[in-house]
């Protein structure tokens, strides 16, 4: 069994014959350089998120520069229409300043969704697939749903927050706006190639909470998912944090897998909660980070446990934060520790 097939018959909920170990192909400065060859070798598994989808925006002007600020490079990109400008800027690549500010934001937020064409481009797809080969998977990367779009993309924390508390009515405008782009999109999609979509939600329960999640995310579960599995698509959404206040609404959610899925102290629950919680979903389980800087054996037990605790049966491992510094030598004795165990 390849290494693509081992992580296919996981993520399609059946038992591979070893457990995978996958990681962002961005990641990888060289992603087939001799380093990472060597753990293709032992198994690692390549997962690579491609669009198949892209976003014009008509009428909108975009501009982007970089500025060099005592030993800091700062991004502005601006994008102008016709009922004003929005600025989004960036230190070292990390957002310091959000797109959305004032109410008038929104406004030209909608404005821009509501100009916004969609147009398929599945040759992506194609070339993903010849780039990871037998390697690894190919993942359909989707835009997130509307409410964690502007929660995560366009907001910021605290705007957003204190917005969606107060059902602020240009950030519901907004939400319509982006919902009926995120519908066709899906559409798009599932006429598409590839059979992985990917929702990056980066979904942080205590910001929405289970009532905002009832009544945002869980509607779009139901409406896409099955408009996506009528084409043979499986659907996961990246969710790293805390669950447990939403296990309920998780279980129930049509949704197939669950990515970054992450134990404590990142999360907040056990794999062995989890499988007990949602037994059908398949867990494309994300290795605290802390772990790889544990002395060998220790790095090997703590491995064996997870799975141990999640089950061989429709279970991946992944590095889905951040690469580990010691990436060289950490990555071995997972991926060892993964062949070794029946």
């Amino acid at each position: 069994m390849t290494t693509r097939n081992g992580i296919e018959t996981a993520l399609l909920g059946k038992t591979p014959d070893k457990t995978k170990l996958t990681f962002y192909s961005w990641m990888a400065n060289d992603l087939f350089s001799d380093e990472w060859k060597k753990l293709y070798d032992l198994g690692l598994g390549i997962c690579h998120h491609c669009r198949v989808v892209k976003e014009i925006e008509h009428g909108t002007e975009f501009k982007t520069k970089e500025v060099l600020e005592n030993g800091n490079i700062y991004t502005y990109v601006t994008k102008k229409t016709p009922i004003g400008s929005v600025r989004l800027v960036k230190k070292n690549g990390w957002v310091v300043e959000h797109w959305i500010k004032t109410p008038q934001d929104y406004k030209i937020w909608t404005w821009i969704s509501q100009n916004t064409e969609l147009v398929p481009d599945y040759d992506s797809f194609e070339r993903a697939e010849e780039l990871v080969g037998n390697l690894g998977v190919a993942v359909i990367l989707a835009s997130r749903t509307p409410l964690m779009q502007i929660n995560v993309d366009l907001c910021g924390t605290e705007l957003f927050c204190l917005d969606l508390a107060l059902d602020c009515q240009e950030l519901l405008e907004l939400y319509e706006a982006r919902k009926k782009l995120f519908i066709a999109e899906t559409n798009l999609i599932a006429k598409g190639p590839g059979q992985f979509i990917n929702w990056l939600e980066n979904l942080t329960v205590s910001m929405i909470g289970p009532t905002h999640y009832s009544n945002y995310l869980m509607p779009m579960y139901r409406q896409c998912v099955p408009t996506l599995e009528k084409t043979g698509k499986r659907v996961m959404v990246h969710y790293d944090g805390a669950l447990k206040a939403i296990s309920d609404q998780i279980a129930a959610a049509p949704f197939h897998m669950i990515e970054s899925l992450t134990e404590p102290p990142e999360g907040d629950m056990m794999y062995s909660d989890c499988r007990a919680a949602w037994p059908d979903k398949v867990f494309w389980a994300n290795i605290n980070v802390a772990c790889y800087d544990l002395p060998e054996e220790q790095l090997a037990e703590q491995v064996i446990q997870k799975r141990q605790r999640a089950g061989k049966k429709g279970l991946v491992f992944a590095i889905s934060e951040e690469l580990p510094k010691n990436w060289r030598t950490s990555i071995p004795i997972v991926l060892k520790t993964l062949n070794d165990l029946p």
